[in-house]
């Protein structure tokens, strides 16, 4: 059957909030990529999750020697972790590729992003695998990546979880070895739905596949029109707020956090968010109100309800230490700890999944 040239599927014209229809067979694209190329625009079809995974079981069973390039988005370095896929591709060639390397401020050495990413799999089953800092916007970055897969002849598939750059990551190579790149891209989860395969060059083919659905990521609260605020374009920049204690720290209107210090210290925190989102400062006890008074305005949950908190406590001991505290798919903040205290995220949504982690410092 012929299949979508954007995400793989097999076309069909039957059923059309299934994956695949279109209007027409002699089509090269589904009506799902059709709207997504021309229009930015997602028609909501029913997704077979369990079949992200089903992939990958099958290409370990009967494939016998793969390479597996792994990637992971270093704005969400934790959310975009598979560990279920970690452990199916252990005993396989595995190259853990970093994404998106280039908008990291110019300032930040490569080497520190590459050590801390060595620490972050040292006890994991990936420990001894090959790691590799790429961006699909940077040829300098591309090009070495490139020579690493023209020197494969096993199949490559590009795998890893929705959203961070695969198919993205394929065109930059496909352009850079002077072939005109075909695979769809877009800021929206869940691109591609089936196995592209592309001939790079002679003896040297690479997979695209599905990506791994998850749903730790706050865009999977947010309407699919503000998942623009989940992706980043440009370098990141850094903005630093002095907060004193029991102030509060808003991410337009999708998470708050909250600083609470055993003394009256005015301490220092560095946010890294899209530039689009709105930081506003207020009390603790104000919070509440600037939430309710201005929800219309922000960018919000999909639905808004009492709301689910995260508590990090530092002690004592941590004074003087360095950490981050990030929000998949949001971005992170910055801090040294200067006094016994308290932080506290909330999102204004009850029983959701987003992974919001406290880390070493990533940049």
């Amino acid at each position: 059957m012929k299949k979508c040239i954007g995400c793989g599927i097999c076309l069909q014209t039957t059923i059309s909030n299934k994956p695949g229809f279109t209007n027409k067979l002699e089509n090269d694209y589904c009506l799902r990529c059709f709207r997504i190329k021309n229009y930015n625009d997602l028609i909501d079809q029913e997704l077979d999750q369990e079949t992200f995974i089903a992939n990958i079981k099958n290409i370990v069973h009967n494939d016998k020697d793969p390479i597996f390039y792994y990637i992971l988005d270093i704005f969400d370095l934790e959310g975009t972790r598979m560990l279920e896929i970690e452990n199916l591709i252990a005993n396989k060639t595995v190259v853990i590729v970093i994404n998106k390397i280039d908008l990291i401020p110019k300032s930040v050495k490569l080497s520190k992003i590459r050590k801390y990413v060595t620490k972050m799999f040292a006890s994991s089953k990936l420990a001894n695998a090959k790691i590799i800092l790429t961006a699909s916007d940077n040829q300098k970055l591309i090009l070495p990546f490139l020579n690493i897969v023209l020197k494969s002849f096993q199949n490559q598939y590009f795998i890893g979880a929705s959203n961070v750059g695969k198919s993205s990551l394929i065109n930059a190579l496909m352009k850079a070895n002077n072939l005109v790149p075909k695979i769809l891209e877009s800021r929206y989860f869940n691109t591609t739905l089936e196995l592209i395969d592309i001939n790079l060059d002679s003896g040297v083919k690479i997979i695209d596949t599905p990506g791994i659905a998850r749903n730790n990521s706050i865009a999977h609260i947010m309407n699919q029109k503000d998942w623009q605020y989940c992706y980043f374009k440009k370098e990141l920049r850094q903005y630093t707020f002095q907060l004193n204690s029991e102030q509060a720290m808003f991410f337009s209107g999708l998470a708050w956090f909250t600083f609470i210090s055993e003394t009256k210290i005015r301490q220092n925190f560095h946010i890294y968010v899209n530039k689009e989102i709105l930081l506003h400062r207020t009390k603790q006890n104000n919070a509440a109100n600037y939430f309710t008074k201005n929800k219309e305005l922000l960018i919000t949950p999909t639905v808004i309800d009492e709301g689910q908190e995260y508590h990090f406590k530092f002690e004592k001991s941590d004074i003087g230490k360095e950490f981050d505290i990030s929000i998949s798919g949001l971005g992170w903040i910055n801090f040294i700890v200067q006094s016994e205290q308290e932080i506290t995220f909330i999102i204004p949504l009850k029983n959701q999944k987003t992974l919001i982690s406290l880390r070493e410092p990533i940049i």
